[in-house]
């Protein structure tokens, strides 16, 4: 399926791709191809266009959910992308330059990656080819399963280089469905900047094992200060669960709803500690995808 916003006055026409999650007409695709769009239309197979509204959209996962009046469509199978391991053979379809229902194959080079920068967004990476069009896009395992939303490539030329991002349909479900309720995602926040602890690091917090997070930045006044977290910590666990990998505590710290509390389990001198914190993301700090997006 074929995206084709039309975009402020003085721009040219695009195009994206996206996919059908009900059969009552509602569509995901990514947000960075549909914001700022005057209008929007969606073709259909080749066939049939229609005109788009845009039910609301999330630039930090880069989610956007579109609403076509229809009955009856097919819908797009889905698949939890949470066991999807590096070595598995994936396909993108999409529109790169226009090119209606084009498929791309490749593999899976890490699930999930964190970017740097990222704040904390899960995504899989891959080295399927992702050429501007392709974005919002389905990303599909080997039984033509949806296991992701193809949203980036990253390049240094502007050219595919073979390294792109998918967001996992599990994150990208959960973002449309909030968005389908209420128009917008409401998250928690930590109040900190954190890195994987990796197997060089780990020995010199007196761990065996390259778990947890490292605390790398503390904000001021935000809900890690308040619980008298700071820069060199290691959060181990969080919620009384301890040794948890550090894509286990995004996930956890994502899942919170705001005002909620999370416990965090960090080590400092080699000695534990518990605190309470909570807090609300600011509607406005949004990433919006970089570099090189499709």
């Amino acid at each position: 399926m074929q995206l084709a916003p039309r975009p402020r006055l003085g721009s040219q026409r695009t195009s994206a791709s996206g996919f059908i999650v009900s059969a009552d007409g509602y569509i995901l695709t990514s947000a960075h191809a549909v914001f700022g769009a005057q209008e929007l239309s969606v073709l259909l197979g080749g066939q049939r266009r229609l005109a788009a509204e845009v039910v609301g959209l999330d630039r930090r996962t880069d989610v956007a959910v579109l609403k076509i009046t229809a009955t009856n469509l097919p819908v797009a199978a889905i698949c939890s992308s949470a066991r999807l391991c590096a070595g598995e053979w994936v396909a993108a379809l999409g529109s790169p330059f226009g090119f209606e229902q084009s498929v791309t194959a490749g593999m899976v080079s890490a699930n999930p990656r964190f970017l740097p920068g990222g704040s904390g967004v899960p995504l899989i990476q891959t080295d399927v080819a992702l050429n501007p069009g392709n974005s919002g896009g389905p990303l599909f395992n080997e039984r033509g399963e949806v296991v992701g939303l193809n949203s980036m490539a990253y390049s240094t030329s502007g050219g595919y280089m073979g390294v792109s991002f998918s967001l996992p349909i599990d994150t990208a479900m959960r973002i449309a469905s909030e968005l389908r309720a209420i128009g917008r995602v409401t998250r928690g926040q930590s109040g900190a900047r954190t890195q994987a602890l990796t197997p060089d690091l780990a020995p010199a917090f007196g761990l065996d094992a390259a778990l947890g997070a490292l605390i790398v930045r503390v904000d001021a006044g935000g809900p890690a200060a308040t619980a008298g977290l700071r820069s060199g910590d290691v959060v181990l666990g969080v919620d009384g669960v301890a040794a948890m990998a550090y894509s286990e505590i995004q996930e956890r710290w994502r899942l919170h709803v705001p005002a909620a509390c999370a416990l965090p389990r960090p080590l400092r001198a080699r000695r534990d500690w518990v605190s309470t914190w909570s807090g609300v993301r600011p509607r406005q700090r949004a990433v919006s995808p970089s570099p090189g997006s499709t």
